[in-house]
């Protein structure tokens, strides 16, 4: 309560990002009012860069980047969110 009562635009901001909120940890691409343009749960994310056994025997991969999979994953992650946000900026 009382941080309503000190700073009620920040306490706004809070509350958007409360409501993409998902156990344990979100990832999320906010504008600087507080909107959320994308978000992603860690346990996704972990989930989509686990190895999978089949996979362990190609842990190193000779791409010019040399990317692991989170690497990868979170970049993709923040490509599309910047991408998400280009229609609030355009306004």
């Amino acid at each position: 309560m009382q941080a309503d009562e000190q700073n009620p635009v920040l306490s706004e901001k809070a509350k958007l990002h409360l409501e993409n909120y998902n156990f344990p940890v979100e990832m999320m691409v906010a504008l600087p009012n507080g909107t959320i343009v994308h978000h992603i749960n860690a346990n996704f994310f972990l989930d989509q860069t686990a190895m999978k056994p089949e996979e362990e025997e190609a842990t190193f991969s000779f791409s010019a980047a040399f990317e692991d999979p989170s690497t990868a994953t979170y970049l993709s992650f923040l490509k599309e969110g910047l991408e998400k946000a280009k229609q609030y900026l355009a306004q």
